[in-house]
Parts: structure tokens; C-alpha cells; sequence
């Protein structure tokens, strides 16, 4: 729908930007106007405060911070690439507002309560169940929340839909509350964070700069367990813009460091404590890890908290000021930290011939001596840099800021003495309001010790951001969502290094194991809805993987002018290649010009962070750990990734002990044990001895079952599938088919020799007339997974194989085909027929099964075989390694909903009826772990359809493989299946080519019908459907096979 919003005229650039200051130096003084204050008129405070025993501090509302201001201009309005600033989007948030881990929420009706948001139900990645493990405080139910709710939410760590947890600021406690009690705050964003403006617009973008103002309040008098109404003015001080403030520490976990030639993370640090003590006495304690908090919430003890300790750890201390008294209470003020020792993981070390010939890493921990070696920085990502580049063509602004302030942090100003000046009291905003006093301990009051520190009460935040169409916005950062599609491989963003997913023909370095993509380029923009990418493409590059390591040399060149769309499946980002905002790099010898280094550097100038990706193929990275600070432009080939913040949740997945509770399990199968009274077939032990079985043998003990873990629903009664969705319509009647030719153990046809199924049923399927179950006298082909494998031996393991083999004769639902061997009656090859009205629908499916020696004490081992080429996956369950993600294999946990492997009671016609029915469903979005719960929200939708439309187009490729390639033993099966046109045969090659034309000309029409991904898709879809079409259509031109 067009926007018919008017625009504002073109101004001179001066003009715009003192337009665009004005208009931010308006917003910032009405953004905190009546939050942080009293209902009472104020007036400024003109005496130093003094030590209060209860701290009000109001906080800003949603409704307070947003609606004083509405700019003119359209938000969606696109200036053309050149264009310097960016522009100023500051609308309210959306009205359905959405709650996202780390937001910063208010208590509707309470100005005094502020929290963070720890847990939320669109937020999968915080569902780890039990969550009472993570804190230190019980956690409480607000009242709106019923008791079964709150329990469900304790056992398995998702908040019910409506609810988020909160962790208050200015209370001692964590609460599972309704989404309703809240309002919106802030949200934090961070430089490379992707986002949205709502759930369903298509077009995403990068945030590529924050600033932030806060609210701050004197940490000595910062008590959270007495909050009140109370003379606030006088001592909170607003719009702070973050980047005059520090944090209080100088080591701080998750920190880069440089030391010498290496690159590491701090994971831990540990401070000495200096408490004052109510005489006046100052220690620095024995063991600060004895201190108790009387804020249970703090993670780290800082200048102004209230502690309490034994009276040992006093007495053993270093005295600063006074002596031990054992009359005087063993509690106090925290007046200094000083950071003693920090442990490191180092990360990587220097490129190139001139780093250290010392290749050993530095130790883990380092103490004070190591801490203050001049070849040791800490790297400040929010440091600018001193020296900085012009506008990017694209019109970003390299010079941007970062905020690194978060609501509870303690901080201090850069400039005290500044502040006090700047924040004087005097400076009143536009709704009559102070803007607060900055009071100056002075040392000499305090015994020296710096006690201006400040608790971040509040933050607000501003993100520019680059949207995927080449343009830059400046927005409230609460206006935006993070985009939950920021995992999706095909996804790619301006400036961003890309391959076509083709191989380069023609000769190349004869290196075993390696790849060469047929052309590689520079994304210049992409158009969202379409799914397409304009790009321009390098000349000659000579770029080389080796997997996804490039291998060197490799250089991309220079660039075409011309630009080209093409569709986002036929392109990849490379990890090697393509490096992100925020990332960390190390730059190679001789990358950068002589010419654009000072004289005068001093630090490392092969470390930076990635701070722009230019649309030339050159990204630009921030030196911050180098003095002075300085901005240079590299080939994207010519740095190496270090650290990327995505490397935080490496080796972090939860233990397999978090289960608690037994599932609740219950039979799959709705057998009637009469018919399994006889074996239509003798089974044979290993010996050649015939196999006796009784009915008691069926069961063997129950293994213990686990749950507590989130997957997806995969454990159904046979009868519950929908067969009438599984079956195609045109070949229902079996008498109107012919017989088609069955296997034998040869590979002739049953003209030839009939001796290829050993004891086959009389009556075939109906639906196709092909047997569903086979046990072929013939070798199992040698690409079946599991063909080395040793076989099961055990007389109770073919005891339970044979009965097996009884249940799939008789039960198999249609279009699933199931061939054994006489020979290795343990291994299995299944064809499955995609169902109808599915992505699937149409499509060969092909898994391996192994029944081991151990079985059925433990499921069978199950391989999918991916014909994608390793283009993507088709369903979140089918790994493109083969791995199939289901609880009833044991390779997903299971929970109350779903079924683990039962000895006795699970079998593996379950299994298949899973896949069929629940893993080769309509939305296969919702298979992806935790997703289920979201299945009728509506902001899912679109990333849904995305994912069908992919498995749609790339299952057509599974069709091609099939019949181009030797699947044995499901040859003749395949052919008649596909490309038999006789009278009744199910030819659904096609029906796969009709169903494929009919998605082209339904997406062809222009029309605003929502695309499902399955009968209208994207243009960057029909571009692949095409060709898989026309790849069909030949396979049909083919003679056919007599």
C-alpha cells in the first residue's frame, strides 16, 4: 500500500542539520519531563544533598517518554544513496507492544518501579527449564498469574503467553508478571543487531550506532529497599548522554584485551574491598567473597553498597584508617574495588611475520604486575575514534557512537569537575522541571576515596540503522523488534561479501578438498518482499575455500560496475568472507597504507572492531585499542575474524540432567495383538537356527525416561495421521492399477525371476498397488549409512526384529515403503512419498535405519539422505548431515508432551508415522525447537512462509535426484511411482510439474493475497522453482525406460 504521508522539502544541508538537532535537543528535554519527578511543581536544588535513608526516584513512562513529539516527515521516506544524514524516526512504539528479554520495564501506576526483562515467551533462547536455578531470591507470582501457570513456568522455564519474567531494579525480588502491568521502557540494541519495525514487514536492517541519555542517582544514597515519594528532584539528574559516563570498574567481564601479541576475554575478575565502617574506620576485608549483600540482585560489589560481614574477616584485614574494634557492627559502606587479578581466555594472537617469536599464550590469570605492563589494553569499544573517515557513499556515518550503559550499572563521568558545571542546577526543562545538580564529594570529605559514583536508573535509547534498502533511520530503539529471522542463511544485508552457490568451471588450484564459487560480489541493496539482491560482482576473484576457511592468497579484485538481481537462495554469505558490525578482527600485515598511520601510534594497529561494510568491497575497522584511535579501510579478504559476539553461546547448550520430571507416555500403537499370533515369515538367528518367540518377548524392561526439555510433538497414534493427505487423489483406486514390476534380488523384473521378495503379502497397498514391505535376497546396497555396522546377533534382538517386521507388513500407512534384507534383516531403507499440501508434497524422501544389537533397549539409528547439496536444509528435524531430530530416536529430549523411546511399548512404525505425519507437515517453521507455541501467532506467519517456500523448491530437486540417480532398491519403485503413464499409475512427476506451474502463475498475479510460501511465493523463489521445473520437464521428455 503506497504511503501517502507528505514529505518535508528538501533544505540545504545546514539547515537540515540544525533542523535535526533542534529537533533532537526538543526531544531529549521533553523525554524525561515527568517520569523521574514528583506530581508536586519543583524547584532547583541549590545545597549539596546529604545521606538520605529512603530514595525516590520516578521513572519515565511510555506514554511521558513518546507522545510529546511527532515529526512532520514521513519515517519511510528514502533518500538516495549520497545522502549524509540519516533520518529521525521517533514514533511510539507499536500498540500491540511486544516484550523482549533484556527491556527495560515500568510498572504501570508505579513511577517508582523499574525492571529488566529476563525471560519472555517469543524469546526461545531463555526457556532453559527450572529457572529458580538462576537466582539467588525466591521467584514470585504476581496475583494476575494463576498457581498452574506459575508451576508449569517453574518446571519448565517458559513464561505463559501474556507473561514475562521481570527482574526488578528498585525491589529485591523477581517476578512472573502479565505483560498487561507493564509498559515499554527501553530496549537494548546493540551495533550489528538486526531488526524489524514489525513482525511482518518484510525489509530488516542493521543497527549501526547507539546513543543513549540516562538518568542517574547518587549511589550512596541509592536504597531500593525503601523506595518513596520523595523529594526526587533534588537529587536525580536526567538526559545524560552515556558517552560522558564510565563504568565505575576498569575490568569487566566479557572485555577484550591486548597483551603483547594476543587477543583474549576477560571471564572473570576478582576485586579487593575496602568497607568503611560506621566509626569512621576503613578495611580492606580478608576474603571479599565472605560479604554478604543486602541487595540480593548485585552481581558485583561496588562503591556505595551496603555489606555486612563476620567479624574475622574484619579483624584479619588490611586497615586503612582506624583499627579493629570488636565493639563496632561488622557491616559497612563499600567505599573502593580495585580489580587484584583477572582470568583471560585468549582468543587468537598476532598475523604475519611481525608478531613475537614466542608462540606460547600468555597464563590465564594475570595479576597487578601484568595488568600494568604497557603492552597490556583493554579495549573500549565505545571510545571514538580520534581519527576518523569521511561519509561513506552510502551516506553512514563512521564516526558513530556506541553506549555501553545498562540500566543497574554504577558509573562515574568522565569529567567530574565538568559535570558539576554542566549540571548545575540551573537548567530547567521545557515543562518547568529541573534537570538536576551534580553535587561533588570532594575527597577530603570523604577520606579520600572517590565517592562520585552514579546507579543508572534509567536509560533511553536512540539506534541508527541501516535498512536493507540502502537507507538510514534514526528510531527510538523501543519502536524496533529484534528480527527473528536473523539465523536464516539466506538472509544478507548491504556491503556484505557473497558467492553464488554454482562452482566455477574450468581449471583451478589442484587442491584435494577445496571449492571455488563461479563468482563472488558485493551486495549493494536487497529488495525484501521480492527476495532478491542487487549486486555487484567482482571481476576476476581468485577466492578458495577449504570448507569455509578461505584460503590464502585469495583476492577478490576489482569491481564491475554493473549491477545484477539475483534471488537470495542463489547466493551465500561466507563466515571468512563476510564480516558483520561489531565484530572483532585482526587485520593482515601490509593491509593497511603507510600513508594513514601517525607518526605517533602508539598500541596495536592489527586489532580492531568492525565498525562499516563499504558497498567496494572494503569494511572499515576501528583500531580502538590503539592510541590515538583511528578509523582504516581494508579488503574484507585482508582480516581475519577474531571475536564475534555469537561466539558467547559456543559450548553453552544446557546438560542433559535439567530433566526433572517423568514424561507421560503412552503406547503409539493401536495393534490388535491378535493378528501378530502368527509370523508369516521364519526368522533366522545368526547361527541359521529358526527363532522361537512368545508373546512375553515382545517386552523388555522399561528404560528411565527423561523429559523437561522443549521438542516437538513427535510421538502420534497411527490412526490420528491423515492419510487423506497423504494419498494422492488420482491413483485411490487399486483396481484400475496395474501391478507394477517388484523387486528382485537381482534387479531383474518379475518376468525375468520372481524370487526377489522373499514370502510377500498377497494384497499390495491400494493406493499405488506397490508392496509396502519388502525382505529382498539380494546385498544391501553400499551406500546404505549404517552397511558396516555389525549385525545384530542377539536371539532376542531378531526375536523383537521379527515382530517388527510383522507390524510394518501389516500397518504401514501409504505411500511409505519399507525394504529389509535377508541377509541383514537389522538394516532397513525406507521411501517415503511426501504428503499432499505440504512442501513435501510429491517428493521422495529416503532413510536408513539400523537395528542394533542393543535394540530395542535403545532406539534404532536412523539417516536421512539430504539431496540439497548443501544448499540448505529442507525441515528443521532434517539435518542436512543426515541427523534426524526426534525424541522417539533419542536425539531430542523429550517432555510431558512428547514420547522418549520405550522399550517394549515404542516400535519402529511410531517412528515412521512421526516423520510422515509430523515431520513432513504443511509449516515446517513450527518443527524448529520451542517454535510450536507460536503456530497461531500471527507474526510468525511471514517468517513461516519463508521457510515452506524453500523446502518447496528444493524438495523439487530431491525429485530429480531420484530419478537421475541409482536409489536402490527403490529403482522400479521410483519409476512407476513418477514416470509410469499407464491407466491409474500415480505419475507424479506430473503432478509435481502442475503443482510446481500452478505456485508460478498464482505468485505471478499481482494481488495483496498474503504469500503462504506453498501457493504463492516470493520472486526470489520462482526464480529457483523455475529452474527446478525445467529440470523436471526434461527428465519427462526422456524416453522412457522399457
Amino acid at each position: 500500500m503506497a504511503n501517502n504521508a507528505p514529505r518535508q522539502q528538501d533544505k540545504p544541508d545546514t539547515d537540515a542539520s540544525a533542523e535535526r538537532r533542534s529537533t533532537v535537543e526538543g526531544f531529549l528535554a521533553n523525554l524525561f519531563a515527568d517520569r523521574f519527578l514528583s506530581d508536586s511543581p519543583a524547584t532547583p536544588a541549590d545545597s549539596a544533598p546529604s545521606p538520605l535513608p529512603t530514595t525516590n526516584v520516578a521513572f519515565l513512562s511510555a506514554e511521558a517518554d513518546l507522545s510529546p513529539l511527532s515529526l512532520a516527515s514521513d519515517p519511510r521516506a528514502r533518500p538516495s544513496a549520497g545522502t549524509a544524514a540519516p533520518q529521525a524516526h521517533m514514533g511510539s512504539p507499536p500498540v500491540d507492544v511486544v516484550f523482549c528479554v533484556e527491556d527495560t520495564v515500568g510498572l504501570k501506576g508505579d513511577k517508582l518501579s523499574v525492571g529488566v526483562v529476563d525471560r519472555c515467551f517469543g524469546d526461545v533462547d531463555s526457556h532453559s527449564p527450572r529457572p529458580q536455578r538462576d537466582y539467588g531470591e525466591d521467584i514470585e507470582r504476581h496475583d494476575h498469574v494463576s498457581t498452574d501457570d506459575f508451576d508449569k513456568f517453574m518446571r519448565s522455564g517458559i513464561p505463559p503467553k501474556g507473561t514475562v519474567l521481570v527482574s526488578w531494579q528498585t525491589k529485591y525480588k523477581t517476578e512472573l508478571i502479565p505483560e498487561a502491568r507493564l509498559e515499554l521502557l527501553d530496549r537494548a540494541l546493540y551495533v550489528g543487531d538486526i531488526v524489524k519495525r514489525t513482525f511482518k514487514d518484510p525489509m530488516s536492517g542493521t543497527v549501526i550506532g547507539t546513543k543513549a541519555v540516562c538518568t542517574l542517582f547518587p549511589a550512596t544514597m541509592f536504597n531500593p529497599a525503601n523506595i518513596h515519594q520523595a523529594l526526587s528532584e533534588d537529587h536525580s539528574i536526567r538526559v545524560v548522554p552515556a558517552e560522558e559516563l564510565i563504568n565505575v570498574h576498569e575490568y569487566v567481564e566479557g572485555a577484550l584485551v591486548v597483551y603483547g601479541d594476543w587477543v583474549g576475554r576477560i571471564d572473570q575478575v576478582f576485586d579487593e574491598v575496602a568497607v568503611k565502617l560506621a566509626n569512621n574506620s576503613v578495611v580492606v576485608v580478608e576474603n571479599p567473597e565472605d560479604l554478604e549483600y543486602e541487595d540480593l540482585m548485585i552481581e558485583r560489589l561496588s562503591v556505595g553498597d551496603s555489606v555486612k560481614t563476620k567479624k574475622g574477616n574484619l579483624r584479619r584485614g588490611r586497615w586503612r584508617y582506624g583499627a579493629f574494634d570488636p565493639n563496632v557492627r561488622p557491616q559497612g559502606t563499600v567505599v573502593e574495588t580495585r580489580t587484584v587479578w583477572i582470568d583471560v581466555r585468549w582468543l587468537t594472537r598476532r598475523i604475519g611475520p611481525g608478531a613475537l617469536e614466542e608462540h606460547e599464550e600468555p597464563p590465564a590469570r594475570l595479576f597487578t604486575d601484568e595488568m600494568e605492563d604497557a603492552s597490556f589494553r583493554i579495549y573500549d569499544a565505545a571510545r571514538s575514534a580520534d581519527i576518523s573517515l569521511p561519509f561513506a557513499a552510502n551516506g553512514t556515518d563512521r564516526s558513530y557512537q556506541v553506549a555501553e550503559v545498562a540500566v543497574g550499572d554504577r558509573v562515574r563521568f568522565k569529567d567530574i569537575a565538568g559535570a558539576a558545571v554542566k549540571y548545575d542546577g540551573s537548567v530547567t526543562l521545557p515543562n518547568g522541571y529541573p534537570q538536576g545538580k551534580v553535587t561533588r564529594q570532594v575527597r577530603t570529605e570523604t577520606l579520600g576515596y572517590d565517592m562520585n559514583v552514579f546507579h543508572v536508573m534509567q536509560t533511553h535509547t536512540k539506534v541508527t540503522v541501516q535498512w536493507q534498502d540502502l537507507t538510514v533511520t534514526e528510531d527510538l530503539s523501543p519502536s524496533l523488534i529484534p528480527d527473528p529471522n536473523v539465523e536464516d542463511d539466506d538472509e544478507v544485508w548491504p556491503g556484505e561479501v557473497i558467492c553464488t552457490k554454482e562452482e566455477a568451471e574450468g581449471p583451478g588450484p589442484d587442491v584435494p578438498w577445496t571449492s571455488r564459487p563461479a563468482k563472488v560480489g558485493i551486495v549493494q541493496a536487497v529488495k525484501s518482499h521480492d527476495r532478491l539482491a542487487t549486486v555487484r560482482w567482482f571481476e576476476n576473484p581468485t577466492i578458495q575455500f577449504l570448507d569455509e576457511d578461505i584460503i590464502p592468497p585469495s583476492e577478490t579484485g576489482n569491481l564491475c560496475e554493473a549491477t545484477e538481481d539475483v534471488s537470495l537462495y542463489d547466493i551465500r554469505s561466507t563466515p571468512s568472507l563476510t564480516r558483520r558490525r561489531g565484530d572483532f578482527v585482526l587485520v593482515h600485515p601490509d593491509s593497511i597504507e603507510p600513508q594513514v598511520l601517525p607518526n605517533n601510534l602508539q598500541g596495536p594497529s592489527w586489532f580492531g572492531e568492525v565498525i562499516d561494510l563499504g558497498l567496494d568491497g572494503k569494511i572499515t575497522v576501528r583500531l580502538g585499542a590503539a592510541d590515538p584511535t583511528l578509523d582504516v579501510r581494508v579488503p574484507s579478504e585482508r582480516v581475519t575474524l577474531a571475536y564475534s559476539s555469537d561466539m558467547d553461546n559456543l559450548g553453552m547448550e544446557g546438560s542433559e540432567d535439567d530433566d526433572e520430571e517423568d514424561s507421560d507416555e503412552e503406547s503409539v500403537s493401536d495393534f490388535d495383538s491378535a493378528s501378530f499370533n502368527e509370523m508369516w515369515i521364519e526368522y533366522e538367528g545368526m547361527d541359521g537356527e529358526p527363532i522361537e518367540g512368545n508373546e512375553e518377548d515382545w517386552s523388555t524392561e522399561d528404560e528411565e525416561d527423561s523429559d523437561g526439555d522443549i521438542s516437538m510433538p513427535d510421538l502420534v497414534r497411527s490412526d490420528d495421521v491423515a492419510t487423506s493427505n497423504t494419498t494422492p487423489d488420482a491413483h485411490s483406486d487399486a483396481d484400475k492399477a496395474p501391478r507394477p514390476p517388484q523387486a528382485q534380488s537381482n534387479g531383474t523384473t518379475a518376468g525375468e525371476e520372481t524370487n526377489g521378495a522373499l514370502h510377500p503379502p498377497s494384497d499390495a497397498i491400494p493406493s499405488t498397488g506397490l508392496e509396502p514391505f519388502l525382505i529382498l535376497d539380494t546385498p544391501p546396497p553400499d551406500d546404505h549409512q549404517y552397511i558396516t555396522k555389525s549385525p545384530a546377533s542377539s536371539s532376542s534382538s531378531m526375536r523383537r526384529i521379527a515382530k517388527e517386521h510383522k507390524i510394518l507388513r501389516t500397518s504401514l500407512p501409504p505411500n511409505i515403503f519399507v525394504r529389509t534384507w535377508e541377509s541383514r534383516m537389522d538394516l532397513l531403507r525406507v521411501l517415503i512419498v511426501g504428503p499432499e499440501d505440504t512442501p513435501y508434497e510429491y517428493a521422495p524422501f529416503v532413510i536408513d535405519f539400523y537395528l542394533s544389537s542393543d535394540y530395542p533397549q535403545f532406539a534404532p539409528e536412523a539417516f536421512f539422505h539430504s539431496w540439497t547439496n548443501g544448499n540448505g536444509p529442507v525441515n528443521p528435524n532434517l539435518y542436512e548431515d543426515g541427523k534426524i531430530c526426534l525424541s522417539l530416536l533419542g536425539t531430542w529430549h523429550a517432555d510431558e508432551r512428547n514420547e522418549s523411546w520405550t522399550p517394549g511399548k515404542s516400535t519402529l512404525l511410531q517412528v515412521l508415522v512421526s516423520i510422515m505425519g509430523l515431520v513432513l507437515v504443511k509449516d515446517p517453521y513450527y518443527n524448529e525447537a520451542g517454535y510450536d507455541v507460536h503456530r497461531q501467532a500471527q507474526e510468525t506467519r511471514p517468517s513461516s512462509a519463508l521457510y515452506t517456500e524453500r523446502s518447496y523448491f528444493r524438495t523439487r530437486a530431491f525429485i530429480v535426484h531420484a530419478l537421475t540417480k541409482d536409489v536402490a532398491p527403490f529403482a522400479e519403485e521410483l519409476r512407476y511411482l513418477y514416470r509410469n503413464e499407464d491407466e491409474g499409475a500415480p505419475r507424479l512427476l506430473d503432478k509435481a510439474i502442475e503443482a510446481s506451474k500452478a505456485v508460478l502463475e498464482r505468485s505471478a498475479q499481482d494481488n495483496d493475497d498474503e504469500r503462504d510460501g506453498l501457493r504463492r511465493i516470493s520472486l526470489g523463489a520462482t526464480v529457483m522453482l523455475k529452474r527446478q521445473v525445467e529440470k523436471l520437464e526434461e527428465l519427462k521428455a526422456q524416453p522412457k525406460a522399457s
